[in-house]
């Protein structure tokens, strides 16, 4: 999946829905939908690949999906579209499993053009059930690689989505077994570590045995949930959650600058706060703006990471961004590794080591 692609289209989107949040579905499907299938999931409207009002037999009447995505001649991707100015319910939840279940399909999208719920038929019982497998806001689009990758043409062109699908089952029954059966695999974890060591180990091992199963359920959660934890807005100024100086174990997310003179840490709740605050420390104090001049700073072709304005070369605006430094502006529509990585890239250019620890 290219994530400049992905960028662009939230970019754009957040744009048209800011200017017009009430668009009804007509608009929402040509402005948000169709480009999010076409440009995103990489689907051809000008195929085969694609079918529009999708007839399904439900009992004595016929219903129609707004999309029907054909994989070897049948559906395998059904999507159902509202407009902007309709809340997506469990209701429209409903309709679409129906659908996917009465024509054995083995994906669904629900979506508004803001919110974007993906659903998969569960084809092990005697009778198909559909489940809910996430939801992403427009916003966290960049975080969602899992969602995206899923229901591109080409992974259920070829097949990965249903291993992408796997996956996702495996980590939600690790996380059930581990929380349904805890005190059990804790007290096998601490018998094997007292036959290996010894009966002194035995107390501090029974503790620390249920940390690490807790350690284990919370880093599978927040594997399956990132996309839903980046909590990632549209702002356009900043809302200090972080600090500096210290290092705060209650901000979810920790960078550490080393220099000669000592450590400075900043810590916070939200990515994008954190990721302000690092860089607004990397221009004040060690010549981030020098080590990219001229502004802007372009990695790629298109998106401006750093700029002295909140546009990107082509004159677009930065629909998500921080301001730093008092003159400067930081792109923050990125995944958590994205963030790392150019975190780490901004602190090479100005000679600081960094660190992450927390939730990075």
């Amino acid at each position: 999946m290219d994530e400049e692609t992905v960028s662009d289209y939230v970019e754009r989107s957040l744009s048209l829905v800011e200017s017009s949040p009430q668009m009804d579905e007509q608009n929402t499907r040509s402005r948000l939908i169709d480009p999010f299938i076409r440009d995103v999931l990489g689907w051809d409207f000008y195929s085969t690949e694609i079918e529009m009002e999708y007839s399904v037999q439900m009992g004595s009447s016929k219903k129609k999906v707004d999309y029907a995505l054909f994989a070897d001649g049948s559906p395998a991707l059904f999507v159902e579209a509202k407009g902007c100015d309709t809340t997506i319910t469990d209701a429209y939840a409903d309709q679409l499993r129906s659908y996917m279940r009465q024509e054995w399909v083995d994906w669904g999208l629900l979506t508004n053009g803001k919110t974007f719920a993906v659903f998969r038929l569960k084809k092990d019982g005697a009778t198909p059930d559909v489940e809910r497998l996430g939801e992403s806001d427009l916003a966290d689009l960049t975080a969602n690689d899992w969602m995206l990758a899923a229901l591109s043409k080409e992974s259920i062109q070829s097949g990965a989505s249903t291993e992408i699908y796997q996956r996702v089952e495996r980590r939600r029954q690790a996380i059930s077994t581990l929380s349904e059966e805890k005190d059990d695999i804790a007290d096998s974890i601490r018998e094997t570590v007292v036959d290996r060591v010894g009966e002194v180990v035995s107390q501090p091992a029974e503790s620390l045995s249920k940390t690490l199963v807790d350690d284990l359920i919370a880093e599978l959660e927040r594997d399956q949930n990132d996309s839903r934890v980046d909590d990632e807005t549209d702002t356009h100024s900043s809302d200090p959650a972080t600090t500096t100086g210290r290092s705060d174990e209650s901000g979810s997310y920790v960078v550490e600058l080393l220099t000669e003179a000592g450590s400075t840490f900043v810590s916070g709740e939200s990515q994008s706060d954190v990721m302000e605050e690092t860089v607004d420390l990397l221009v004040e104090n060690h010549g981030l703006i020098e080590a990219y001049a001229p502004l802007p700073y372009v990695p790629g072709q298109k998106i401006a990471m750093l700029n002295d304005e909140p546009n990107h070369p082509n004159g677009d605006e930065m629909r998500t961004y921080r301001q730093v430094g008092g003159d400067y502006y930081v792109y923050t529509s990125l995944n958590k590794k994205d963030k790392k990585r150019h975190l780490r890239n901004f602190a090479d250019a100005c000679g600081v080591d960094i660190d992450f620890t927390g939730e990075w």
